[in-house]
């Protein structure tokens, strides 16, 4: 997958044409829509998550956005993000369907992401393979850095095609900007960290076998300077808020402590 430092990269931006239908039972009330990018002409399917559904805001567009920039800069499989820019014209062609009244709030830009298929979730009891495995460490690792409690047993919010693992719905990312979950020394899980990370997806699929962290724990040095130089342009002005400064603050401070940080990712499945 692309990464936001390098030099072809850009953040597609989304011209929403039509709706289809809201997508399963998620909290967001994500829309499966049909768009065009206004930088390479081509037409395809998006996901939206409109900025003023059921637990959505410019704060939560960001961290959706941020996180999404994180994965992709680790390497992690993550649906690619776009922004969605929903006009009045658009949301004409909603009337009548669900979500009509989301969109409808939400003129503007909107976090949303591609739109995959030939994916599935993962079956309750299934054992990964060894290609997802290796994918569910670095998935582990990766929800602990940056204060996702939101892949849960009950919820997994990834997809797999046999193979690799892809992420989504990182809008309760970073949720120690939100006071669900307060360290002030990141890199040392505590107790009350191990309340939620034991809930997550893989934790006791990890915990049963052997699990190694150290060469992903070790590539967070790619989070430099050159990478948030590069986040605080893409974010769109009107979604950059003080939430913005105070994640990549934590999250500088969890790099140059990643080797305590590593210590206790371990200690957290022992």
């Amino acid at each position: 997958m692309t990464k936001i430092t390098d030099k072809e990269y850009f953040l597609p931006t989304i011209q929403a044409l039509s709706g289809d239908t809201l997508l399963g039972t998620g909290t967001t009330k994500p829309m499966l829509i049909r768009g065009v990018c206004t930088t390479s002409g081509e037409k395809s399917d998006y996901v939206a998550k409109y900025k003023n559904s059921p637990r959505m805001s410019i704060e939560s567009s960001s961290r959706e956005l941020i996180a999404a920039f994180i994965a992709m800069e680790l390497e992690l499989h993550v649906a690619e993000p776009v922004l969605v820019n929903v006009t009045p014209e658009f949301v004409e062609t909603l009337i009548g369907k669900d979500g009509y009244k989301f969109a409808s709030n939400s003129i503007g830009l909107n976090f949303g992401c591609k739109y995959f298929t030939g994916y599935w979730e993962f079956i309750k009891g299934q054992n990964p393979n060894d290609n997802q495995y290796e994918e569910a460490e670095k998935i582990y690792a990766f929800d602990i850095f940056i204060a996702n409690p939101d892949r849960r047993v009950d919820k997994q919010n990834m997809l797999t095609d046999g193979d690799k693992v892809l992420i989504f719905d990182h809008e309760l990312a970073f949720s120690f900007v939100m006071d669900i979950i307060k360290n002030p020394t990141p890199w040392l899980i505590g107790p009350a960290d191990l309340s939620w990370i034991k809930n997550h997806y893989f934790y006791s699929i990890l915990k049963q076998n052997k699990h190694n962290f150290d060469t992903f724990v070790e590539s967070f040095n790619v989070l430099d300077s050159n990478f948030w130089s590069k986040v605080n342009v893409l974010i769109p002005k009107e979604w950059v808020t003080s939430q913005v400064n105070e994640i990549q603050s934590n999250l500088e401070l969890l790099v140059k402590n990643r080797n305590h940080f590593l210590e206790h990712l371990y200690k957290s499945l022992s």
